[in-house]
């Protein structure tokens, strides 16, 4: 069954997307340095590197795993519909450049500068509440995101931000180069009272 959203998924050009983690790495960036530690030191991981990595790029299968499952449920099944109109048009290149960027911003962030502050659960939370989309039922993207938060969050609590940051980009990779090549949500035709039709 098809449904009517309440809102359409608009196309974002990814240069957008790639501005907007770039402000969210400045910001990390300038929050490490006057938490009085260098912004290089928090982003070190915990155990070697290869260790650390490793880590985050099995985390990130686990976590295409459990979203694969998930795919059986009709409103994860909408919400990839509506995500993928969100990336109509995107090439290879796009996607793998916001997975890239977009895991390495938002887990210096969330990760490297918030959590160690405010806590595992708060900064899984507020990973939440950026993915949260207009459309009120599409409040499975935000719940994904908790638990995927959650993950890693434990994730850079063991092995430190750079397994983190693999396992976001993991999953952010896979994710977009599939969704791209997925018929999405178009725009629908609306009648004069606004409804869709």
């Amino acid at each position: 069954m098809t449904r009517s959203f309440t809102v359409d998924p608009v196309p974002i050009r990814a240069t957008a997307l790639l501005h907007q983690e770039g402000v969210l790495a400045v910001v990390a960036a300038v929050g490490l340095f006057f938490r009085g530690q260098g912004p290089m030191t928090a982003l070190l991981p915990r155990t070697p590197w290869i260790e650390s990595l490793g880590a985050g790029v099995v985390a990130g299968g686990v976590a295409l795993a459990f979203m694969g499952v998930l795919l059986f449920v009709p409103i994860v099944k909408d919400l990839e519909r509506w995500q993928a109109g969100m990336v109509q048009g995107w090439s290879f290149f796009d996607a793998v450049a916001v997975a890239v960027f977009s895991g390495l911003a938002e887990e210096a962030l969330i990760r490297a500068l918030l959590q160690p502050w405010i806590g595992l659960v708060a900064a899984a939370v507020l990973f939440a509440l950026l993915h949260i989309v207009p459309d009120r039922r599409l409040w499975a993207w935000p719940v994904i995101a908790l638990v995927l938060g959650l993950a890693f969050g434990l994730v850079f609590e063991q092995w430190g931000y750079p397994a983190a940051a693999a396992a976001h980009i993991v999953v952010n990779t896979v994710s977009l180069l599939r969704l791209r090549r997925k018929p999405g949500v178009t725009p629908q035709t609306k009648n004069e009272s606004g409804m869709h039709v």
